[in-house]
């Protein structure tokens, strides 16, 4: 089933583009935060190692560029009895697209003409936080996180931005040449297991943060150059975690320069 992701809305991140500019972003941003499972407290084993398989779909700022990834993700996880610590590696592949359709031909040099390229990349995972759980064990408060990301990205679409960025910008088109992320931030999570069947459990997480100098990687038109200076990279990730047995699904939603979506199923052994 092919999924088209739009973004509606960037809240924190150039959110005065107009429709018409061209905004190229490296692809994994908005999904290289994804959730990392862990053993709770209450539980006799105490590591946790999962594999899931995700989709993912993001687009950036404005009408922007689409992309559409498939990820495969590895990581373990670390439970001690007030702290916990994850680490973990992904890679992923796709497609991007984007550029002007209805740029006129009078005016096409002040556009970005439309394009479809391909993206691989890989990633690293790390996370330690500190956590409570709750007398009858059911329940642990991951009350705060420190949570970071380290991915580095290829193929047809990354030179595609190299090529833009080192030759004159269009009018309506921003682009940065990155290839090398470090995200990073603070999340919170709520955990719970159902009370007659601890093999079912539920999980909330909420990460804030973003990618350090990413905005003053940016190169753009005479048209965008004001729209972007004085931004930040600030955002913000909501996960939902489900685990029945060893079995899991995970959805994912973003705010972080990408707007993006994932859903990932996996499967966790001790």
């Amino acid at each position: 089933m092919k999924i088209k992701i739009t973004a509606l809305s960037s809240l924190l991140f150039l959110t005065a583009f107009t429709s018409c500019t061209s905004f190229l972003t490296p692809a994994i941003l908005g999904n290289n935060m994804g959730y990392i499972p862990k053993a709770m407290g209450a539980d006799s084993v105490k590591t946790l190692t999962n594999l899931s398989a995700s989709y993912a779909g993001s687009a950036s700022p404005s009408a922007g560029t689409g992309f559409e990834l498939g990820m495969a993700n590895i990581s373990q996880s670390h439970t001690f009895k007030k702290a916990n610590i994850s680490y973990g590696i992904f890679g992923y592949a796709g497609k991007a697209s984007g550029g002007d359709q209805d740029s006129n031909t009078e005016d096409s040099k002040n556009y970005l003409p439309p394009f479809k390229k391909s993206i691989s990349g890989i990633g690293l995972r790390f996370s330690t936080g500190l956590h409570n759980t709750s007398a009858n064990g059911n329940t642990d408060f991951r009350y705060i996180n420190f949570e970071n990301a380290l991915s580095f990205e290829g193929g047809a679409y990354t030179k595609f931005r190299q090529q833009v960025y080192s030759n004159r910008i269009p009018d309506y088109v921003a682009v940065t040449n990155r290839k090398v992320l470090w995200t990073t931030g603070l999340s919170t999570e709520v955990i719970w297991r159902v009370r007659d069947n601890h093999d079912i459990r539920h999980a909330f997480r909420l990460f804030i943060g973003g990618t350090p100098n990413f905005a003053n990687s940016f190169r753009s038109g005479t048209k965008t150059n004001d729209l972007i200076r004085g931004k930040n990279s600030m955002g913000w990730v909501f996960s939902y975690f489900l685990y029945i047995k060893h079995f899991s699904l995970s959805l994912e939603m973003a705010d972080n320069v990408n707007y993006a979506q994932k859903i990932s199923v996996g499967y966790s052994f001790q």
